[in-house]
């Protein structure tokens, strides 16, 4: 068998192959859906690379089988409530009346936990779908906005935004006066300010 009758045994088993030369000591095989990549030493002889690869085929063909099986399953997306994996529904219109009903049973807590914390009050707190933003504040009518997506993540996310937001209440901007005002309230804010930054 030459190098032509090689790349044809893989062709009818539905397996692209590909030979490269590079300077290793053995030859290293590498499957990928549909692929075969052989890296062969450069000092080896056209005779010996067409035997040592011959003789991969049927494990080759089997790599590619498995291969096949996995890529034909459907994947699963993860999903999280609460910053923990749980078994929720694929359609995204469920998913999210979920994180809504979970985020409003907690905002109660939030209001009776922050708002002193903080010494300022929201007039209303209200959900949205939002993705370019954790949460926004209207300074005029007092109210806070949160991200239903929020939900996907640890609780301690969302008392973070809803602290936040609070703090724009004594501060509408981002300057050294408002980070300090989030720091008194919540020392540990940056570990979930981290979590969500770049999230969005």
């Amino acid at each position: 068998m030459n190098l032509s009758g090689l790349y044809q045994a893989f062709a009818k088993a539905g397996i692209r192959l590909s030979i490269t030369k590079k300077c290793v000591k053995n030859i290293n095989f590498c499957m990928k859906l549909g692929e075969c990549h052989v890296s062969v030493p450069t000092f080896a002889s056209e005779e010996v690379i067409i035997l040592a690869i011959y003789a991969r085929l049927s494990w080759a063909k089997q790599a590619n089988e498995r291969l096949c099986q996995v890529h034909a399953q459907p994947q699963r997306r993860l999903l999280t409530l609460w910053g923990e994996p749980h078994d929720l529904p694929d359609d995204d219109t469920e998913v999210l009346n979920i994180y809504r009903q979970h985020l409003s049973a907690k905002i109660p807590m939030l209001q009776s936990k922050w708002q002193p914390i903080v010494g300022q009050s929201a007039h209303t707190v209200r959900l949205r779908k939002m993705k370019t933003r954790w949460g926004t504040c209207h300074l005029g009518d007092r109210r806070i906005w949160l991200s239903v997506y929020l939900a996907a993540y640890p609780y301690e996310c969302t008392e973070y935004v809803f602290m936040h937001e609070l703090c724009h209440l004594i501060h509408a901007n981002h300057g050294a006066d408002f980070w300090s005002e989030v720091k008194k309230a919540m020392p540990d804010y940056q570990r979930w300010h981290g979590l969500l930054k770049g999230r969005a």
